[in-house]
């Protein structure tokens, strides 16, 4: 039987940061659903609270961005994540 994990927010949120910082252009709401595995609806309802928050940004070309706030989230977070496993 397969045991199935559950990510919390806080790493979805590192995740879409994290794929919206891969390319310089951004990425694609497309992009991010596939490349955090979230529904369509879940990825609507967590880029929605990273834009409101100002830790993503949505240019001309619908391309979701980091904003420095949330690059610093993101490498905080990291940061987190290394020493809880060391």
């Amino acid at each position: 039987m397969p045991i199935f994990k559950q990510r919390d927010r806080l790493t979805i949120f590192a995740e879409i940061l994290k794929t919206a910082g891969e390319s310089k252009e951004g990425s694609t709401k497309t992009d991010i659903v596939k490349n955090v595995n979230l529904s369509y609806a879940q990825a609507n309802k967590f880029l929605s609270f990273l834009l409101t928050e100002g830790l993503l940004c949505l240019n001309m070309e619908n391309r979701y961005k980091p904003t420095k706030r949330g690059l610093k989230l993101m490498n905080n977070l990291k940061s987190l994540n290394l020493g809880l496993q060391s």
